[in-house]
């Protein structure tokens, strides 16, 4: 009897056997079908994982604002303004500590001006230019509490926060405008007409490139289909009121 066996190539021993014609192996019947129960194994493996990343995208879909890319955008935001209140922070501890100062200068200056009022006073001795000068350096005193002199804030122009821009390897088509246009509504004149409009005030289209139209002056609402020579009024047209 002519042997028709060859050796499996899970068990190694010469039986009937199958051949797989995806990986080109022959399995025993047995084995023929653990193999096939692999196979059918990795095939769910793989539905769920895309089934998994379907709802990826639907969820992507519907939130966009969890896209790792915008994640990165938040959190350049967040460090960008750390490092912003930081040094606002910085410079207030500074300027806080340094205004005692200012305001004790100022104080003095104030201080001779009272004892020059006062001795003007006691002298009852002074004329216009007295006053001019009183009232002069009364305004110094005061715009120098306002905007001290001695010091101020810089900006400096190169930026102490990284940068960041989006690059595109792939640019986004957009409908580009039509340099010349044709007249869809309309074109007979000013007039109460179905195919007129008076000062139309309003338009909207629908998904059926069906166009409303709030005709002002006419009182109404006209709708115009596509293609259409004339109007149809579909609200007003009765007058003001």
């Amino acid at each position: 009897m002519a042997n028709n066996k060859i050796q499996c190539f899970t068990c190694n021993k010469e039986k009937i056997t199958y051949p797989c014609k995806g990986c080109s192996k022959e399995f025993c019947l047995i084995h023929l079908t653990e193999h096939r129960q692999i196979l059918t194994d990795e095939l769910n493996h793989i539905t769920n994982e895309y089934n998994e990343f379907k709802q990826r995208i639907y969820e992507q879909k519907q939130n966009p604002e969890n896209f790792s890319l915008l994640e990165q955008i938040n959190r350049w935001e967040r460090n960008s303004i750390e490092i912003i209140q930081q040094k606002a922070e910085d410079c207030r501890e500074i300027l806080i500590e340094y205004l005692p100062t200012v305001v004790n200068d100022i104080e003095m200056k104030f201080n001779d001006l009272n004892e020059q009022i006062k001795q003007i006073y006691a002298e009852n001795d002074f004329n216009e230019i007295n006053l001019n000068y009183l009232k002069n350096q009364l305004i110094e005193i005061t715009q120098e509490l306002n905007n001290p002199t001695n010091i101020s804030i810089k900006e400096d122009s190169q930026p102490f926060i990284n940068e960041i821009s989006i690059f595109l390897s792939k640019r986004l088509n957009f409908n580009e405008w039509k340099q010349s246009a044709i007249t869809v509504v309309g074109g007979n004149g000013q007039g109460q007409n179905l195919d007129q409009l008076d000062h139309p005030f309003g338009i909207f289209i629908d998904k059926k490139k069906t166009i409303f139209i709030a005709d002002l002056w006419n009182h109404r609402i006209v709708e115009w289909k596509y293609n259409a020579k004339e109007g149809q009024i579909i609200a007003g047209g009765n007058g003001n009121g």
